[in-house]
């Protein structure tokens, strides 16, 4: 799909492998005024918890994060066509997002894409405008290098997996041309570029690397780029500054991410992180995961649960049934177990001796939106955030990740909604609007509807 010269298409996979990623333009998720209010005090009180559990664990944190924000509600376990509990849920944060922290830069093509098919995107105030989503990053690069003593303009890196292994690949190219752009000297990396490491940085092609943007998870860099070398790319770069830290990348289990916020909320119990219920370690038996199924099930998250792999959802289907009905038409797909009164007692005797670096989370039930009267939208958003070292945290961007639920539907509908488990994408337009009058007629699907219209609680028809 090409307009005036541009790219607007939304790709994924390396180079020479790029598939598109489908994008639901007719169907925008809104993220405004009392919602956009609530979910940014959501990702305030995370980020707060994270910076906090960095000073105090001594590790350097990341600029770039990612926050995924559901608009959730909880069964009542009296009245199963009742939801309540309904509020912004934080599903993944700081700590779980601190690779790669992608920071939507398709949220420029989201927006031109509107307003090609004269869509009127502009009628929100953004925190941070589409077209200047790129060049607020390259700026970061500049501010960071100055901060650290460097003068002029930093010599920077993009470094990632080889093709056509490479995730992304689209937005390693923007960035990377963003960079020059912005009068940089900016080099991709693969094993493919030969990087080395001498005097403490990062090398590439006889350049000593300033500042280094990653797009690779620390678990893979010793897969394609060896033991040794990779070694000494993390552990032997100081000199070299990390927009994502190595060191930050071994908190992506849930349960630390959950100690992070206990510790937070024990000496700010006024800023409570919204986010499901939790068990952790010994909290994990039998009584109280039951505890969670009377309110719709649980949800399992193993310590690595990139792109939903290790994510399993546990319905009760006596308590859910009749909400998932309403809400998707119909859930059927992979990670989903739902359970009936004989398979919920032996799934609870698994949990006599749970001995595992997992999470377990109350089941929340995730907003759809009506998309016609066979089917419905599944959506999250995903709200990117960058730490100006002047003025701190930054809302810079966002995407929704979407998938479509129906009767149609054979398989795949995991309400997982990660690319990698076959989501597509909706433009997500946050901010405040700029007139109330603008967001009449909206479909912003009965959950967020109901934050929007400051409830908490709501019943199906």
């Amino acid at each position: 799909m090409r307009y005036k010269g541009e790219d607007l298409r939304l790709t994924d996979g390396g180079l020479g492998h790029e598939i598109e990623i489908p994008c639901y333009d007719e169907s925008p998720t809104w993220l405004v005024d009392r919602a956009w209010d609530e979910v940014q005090t959501v990702a305030e009180n995370a980020l707060s918890a994270y910076m906090k559990f960095c000073r105090q664990e001594n590790y350097r944190h990341s600029y770039l994060l990612g926050l995924d924000i559901l608009f959730m509600g909880k069964i009542d376990p009296g009245n199963p066509r009742r939801l309540i509990d309904i509020r912004p849920t934080l599903v993944e944060g700081p700590c779980c997002n601190s690779y790669p922290a992608c920071p939507a830069v398709d949220a420029y093509k989201l927006y031109r894409r509107l307003q090609v098919k004269q869509f009127d995107p502009d009628r929100i105030e953004y925190p941070t405008h589409p077209t200047m989503v790129r060049q607020k990053i390259a700026n970061l690069l500049t501010g960071l290098h100055r901060m650290n003593g460097g003068n002029g303009l930093p010599r920077v890196a993009v470094f990632t997996r080889p093709y056509p292994e490479s995730e992304e690949e689209t937005a390693h190219v923007l960035m990377l041309n963003a960079f020059r752009r912005a009068g940089m000297e900016a080099y991709r990396i693969t094993p493919d570029e030969k990087p080395e490491v001498k005097k403490g940085r990062l090398w590439i092609h006889g350049n000593p690397l300033d500042i280094v943007y990653r797009r690779i998870e620390r678990i893979h860099v010793p897969v394609f780029y060896g033991d040794k070398l990779a070694h000494q790319i993390i552990h032997e770069t100081p000199a070299t500054i990390f927009v994502n830290p190595w060191e930050i990348d071994d908190l992506r289990s849930k349960t630390i991410e959950e100690r992070c916020f206990r510790l937070w909320e024990a000496e700010h119990p006024d800023k409570p992180v919204s986010r499901p219920v939790t068990l952790l370690n010994e909290e994990v038996t039998p009584e109280n995961v039951l505890k969670l199924a009377q309110y719709g099930g649980w949800v399992m998250k193993k310590w690595n649960s990139t792109g939903g792999k290790g994510v399993f959802l546990h319905f009760n289907d006596p308590v859910t049934a009749e909400a998932v009905k309403h809400l998707y038409l119909k859930a059927d797909g992979r990670h989903m177990v739902h359970l009936d009164a004989s398979e919920m007692q032996k799934e609870l005797a698994g949990f006599e001796s749970f001995n595992e670096d997992t999470a377990i989370q109350q089941l929340r039930l995730i907003d759809a939106r009506v998309l016609d009267s066979d089917r419905r939208l599944v959506y999250d958003t995903r709200i990117n955030v960058l730490f100006n070292p002047e003025m701190g945290w930054e809302f810079i961007s966002g995407m929704s990740r979407s998938v479509s639920c129906g009767p149609g539907l054979q398989n795949g509908n995991s309400l997982l909604t990660n690319i990698t488990s076959g989501a597509e994408i909706s433009p997500l337009i946050m901010g405040y609007s700029r007139t109330p009058e603008l967001t009449e007629g909206l479909n912003f699907g009965p959950i967020l509807s109901a934050i929007m219209n400051g409830k908490t609680e709501m019943t199906f028809d």
